[in-house]
């Protein structure tokens, strides 16, 4: 697109498009695309091929000339926003004048998922969702399982937790978790949950060269059906004055022992 054109109108149809985005998942699915706000996140998007446009406040070309240059490389559609648009655009409350338009990827688990994955039964809080996509792309854990009451990992908030590991990490709806668990378990995983009356995370058998994490949700927990799944059942050892943890720190705690546990 020639960079002299610059959307100045909140009523051009693109506009009203963008901006219904961050308001439901359900815009999200529909448009099949999300905003990767700000530079980190819209230079990732770039960096993993994950862009299919890109957006650019009008006085911030200069600034981020090596993003232009990226996405023309690629040939990807970029459009130049007036401050105010752009403003409209965003989510966030002080936007910083670039984002990424990305496909909102939904699919089912494939027959090789990887060796080590995560399942989150029920988590609601997008923040969480994110931190655990970003510590899942620290660990070197290869797919993320959700069911439907799972919040969005497209959702904003996730996406800043996620620092990027939205880009790397696949996410896979189930419709039926259990079920999908005890797939994966008679395909040789091991499906580790957390369990107040289970086995000494730091004292537990080694897990199997396949495993899935499964973490809950922040007040419920992991569901009866979904435990009922599981092939080992750990608790976290709380030796302070805390009766919990929360949700992706247990879960991050989990996917460093299985990580040292491979290279011990």
């Amino acid at each position: 697109m020639n960079n002299d054109i610059i959307i100045t109108s909140l009523q051009n149809p693109l506009i009203k498009n963008w901006r219904a985005l961050n308001k439901s998942r359900s815009q999200r699915i529909s448009q099949g695309i999300f905003l990767a706000e700000g530079e980190h996140m819209a230079s990732e998007a770039l960096q993993e091929k994950k862009a299919r446009a890109l957006l650019i406040e009008a006085d911030a070309r200069d600034h981020y000339a090596h993003l232009l240059t990226n996405a023309k490389k690629q040939g990807i559609d970029i459009h130049v926003l007036a401050s105010h648009v752009m403003a409209a655009v965003c989510d966030a409350k002080t936007p910083q004048g670039v984002v990424a338009l990305c496909p909102y990827l939904t699919a089912d688990l494939p027959d090789d998922p990887g060796e080590l994955l995560v399942a989150l039964d029920g988590m609601q809080d997008p923040g969480n969702v994110g931190t655990i996509l970003r510590t899942m792309d620290a660990a070197g854990f290869h797919g993320l399982l959700m069911n439907d009451q799972c919040a969005d990992p497209y959702a904003p908030k996730a996406l800043r937790a996620s620092m990027g590991g939205v880009f790397r990490i696949p996410a896979y709806r189930c419709t039926d978790l259990p079920q999908t668990l005890r797939g994966l378990a008679a395909r040789g995983y091991d499906i580790l949950a957390g369990d107040l009356h289970g086995e000494d995370l730091f004292n537990r058998r080694c897990a199997k060269k396949k495993a899935c994490i499964i973490i809950g949700n922040e007040g419920a927990g992991i569901s009866d059906a979904v435990r009922a799944a599981a092939t080992l059942r750990l608790k976290i050892p709380m030796v302070g004055g805390a009766e919990s943890l929360n949700a992706a720190v247990a879960g991050a705690i989990m996917m460093y022992d299985l990580l040292r546990e491979r290279k011990g």
